[in-house]
């Protein structure tokens, strides 16, 4: 499964919400649910004893949260109990079988919203960020058809920015090994490696030749920034919000559309969602200000809650005109913001159809290896009762009122033509 797969190797979703936040369940309610259905052999070593309590605790939070209620059915059962089987033959203290019978039970539910993402490595005392030797990009993994890797940005004074590497770039191979879809859970390790090596890759920028580019790895701090500016000669605003975390986004915006308007009030806004790809967008937070009241619903498995907001206007942000600009790269809470203003009429979509990987997602943390387990637990339904995701969208995720007929790689930054075609919608040309 392409995201289960991503997010094992580190590139994914961060966790959204700890486990007292199971969708409004509380800890106990939880537990008396999840208590296991199988005893655990006391013949194990002790370490497989802990994959299974894990796997246990896993199988049973899928089964008591999962947003789709006949998707954990005997089919699916069938397939934990296999999996669970296989850990007990296996023996494996190293885990392996472990993670690869978790792999297969999330995928089983055949839904590109859910999947696993390994513990953090251990920091220093003090160390904020995690730190690693790399060359410094965030990175869109290849894809059926597209057999490369996708530089969504560079971070500042990074290795590969000092390389000249740019966002739009394409490193179609590394140390002369094509890039493919089929090797794509091997890429980004073959990036990393020891600090003040170098590693070869060859890019491909838009509109010119391939070339090869030495980069020398160094520790890097994944930290890009907010970016606010207005469109060359005109009153239109652009923000593109930091893709590197979802931490302090809305006081970052509020900060921007204040600056923005400080002399004198934008007349439209571009708020840029292309490469912002994290489950921790803060939804609610940021529909607060640009929209009012109940803009949407939740259908959980149980029931179909309001989604309202309750808005504040920051420099006429609950009026200004907007577009917001969409990929195949805007994955998640960012795709439902999208997919909402759109629905409310309060904004118009422009570039490329998103892929409705967008569901509300609670997080579990394994409590033994600490492994974490997005579990889609609810999916948003427009005002229009818009569905984006699932068997019950006619077309699964957010398709752009105005569609680009450009991908992320096939322009650069500085010949930007879903840019220019947001400046014409809010110029009314």
């Amino acid at each position: 499964m392409k995201r289960i797969n991503r997010i094992l190797l580190g590139i994914g979703i961060p966790a959204m919400l700890m486990l007292s936040a199971c969708n409004g369940a509380s800890v106990s309610q939880f537990f008396n649910r999840t208590k296991p259905t199988a005893s655990v052999p006391n013949d194990l070593p002790p370490r497989v004893q802990s994959q299974l309590r894990d796997f246990d605790f896993a199988a049973q939070s899928l089964k008591a949260l999962y947003v789709k209620n006949d998707a954990v059915g005997q089919t699916w059962q069938k397939t934990v109990d296999d999996e669970r089987k296989k850990i007990i033959d296996a023996k494996d203290v190293d885990g392996n079988q472990f993670l690869g019978s978790l792999n297969a039970i999330v995928e089983a539910l055949n839904d590109t919203s859910a999947g696993l993402s390994l513990p953090a490595t251990p920091q220093p005392t003090g160390t904020q960020q995690p730190r690693f030797a790399g060359i410094g990009i965030l990175a869109g993994l290849p894809e059926e058809g597209k057999d490369r890797i996708l530089v969504l940005t560079v971070y500042p004074d990074s290795p590969a920015d000092r390389a000249g590497l740019k966002a739009h770039d394409a490193i179609t191979a590394i140390e002369g090994d094509a890039v493919t879809f089929e090797d794509r859970n091997t890429l980004i390790p073959k990036l990393r490696g020891e600090e003040e090596t170098d590693v070869i890759v060859t890019v491909r920028t838009p509109g010119e030749a391939p070339r090869e580019v030495t980069i020398t790895r160094k520790i890097i701090t994944p930290v890009s920034a907010l970016i606010s500016r207005r469109l060359e000669g005109t009153n239109i605003g652009y923000i593109a919000p930091n893709p590197s975390t979802a931490s302090g986004m809305r006081s970052d915006v509020v900060a921007a559309l204040r600056e923005l308007n400080a002399d004198q009030n934008i007349d439209g806004l571009v708020f840029d969602l292309r490469i912002i790809r994290a489950n921790d967008f803060p939804l609610t937070d940021m529909l607060s200000l640009f929209a009012n009241g109940q803009v949407a619903s939740v259908q959980t498995r149980a029931k179909k809650e309001k989604l309202e907001v309750s808005g504040k206007s920051i420099g006429g942000s609950q009026e200004v005109p907007m577009v917001v600009l969409v990929s195949d790269q805007t994955v998640g809470q960012a795709e439902a913001f999208s997919g909402i203003l759109q629905d409310l009429g309060r904004a118009q979509i422009i570039g490329t159809q998103t892929k409705g990987d967008m569901a509300q997602v609670t997080t579990m943390t394994l409590p033994s290896s600490r492994i974490q387990m997005l579990i889609p637990t609810g999916d948003y339904v427009g005002i229009k009762n818009t569905i984006w995701r699932g068997k019950e969208s006619k077309n699964m995720g957010i398709k752009p009122n105005i569609v680009s007929d450009k991908t992320w790689e096939e322009f650069t930054t500085d010949d930007d033509p879903q840019l220019k075609q947001a400046e014409d919608v809010l110029m009314g040309k």
